[in-house]
């Protein structure tokens, strides 16, 4: 897993208190905002996948609030090939929890609410050289659809 670093470059909006970009299988951008309902996440998310600071494919917009609970977080996310919010996003979840980590805001494991209201809990460790390794992330599966193909 990248461990999240600051975007220089990239105009961050009112209310947006801190940004870090991390790949965790794909490119993520993690936002971190006081009350992630407060977002309008498509047209602020689609703004932010395609900003040229990210390059030429862009990134996944992960918006991240707190909730009441020690290491407790709510995610709303916009996915790039979607070009829209989606109800959840595991690898974004996990960049997520590297970031706040990271920042010093939260500890590992960290529960993160998706828009779903599924819970997913991130475990990781971070080295000493800063890198997240040993990554773990947790949560329902559901089967939603089955089918033959002839």
């Amino acid at each position: 897993v990248c461990t999240p670093a600051p975007v220089p470059g990239l105009a961050i909006a009112p209310g947006e208190r801190q940004v870090a970009l991390g790949t965790v299988g794909v490119p993520h951008l993690v936002v971190l905002v006081a009350d992630v309902d407060a977002i309008d996440v498509v047209p602020r998310g689609r703004r932010l996948r395609s900003d040229p600071v990210l390059g030429p494919a862009g990134a996944n917009v992960n918006f991240i609030s707190p909730t009441a609970r020690a290491s407790e977080w709510r995610m709303r996310t916009y996915e790039r090939g979607v070009e829209d919010e989606t109800l959840a996003c595991g690898t974004g979840a996990v960049a997520a929890a590297c970031a706040l980590a990271d920042w010093g805001l939260a500890k590992l494991p960290i529960t993160i609410w998706t828009r779903s209201a599924q819970r997913l809990e991130i475990r990781a460790r971070k080295t000493a050289a800063g890198v997240f390794d040993d990554v773990w992330l947790g949560g329902e599966a559901r089967l939603v659809i089955r089918g033959v193909i002839n």
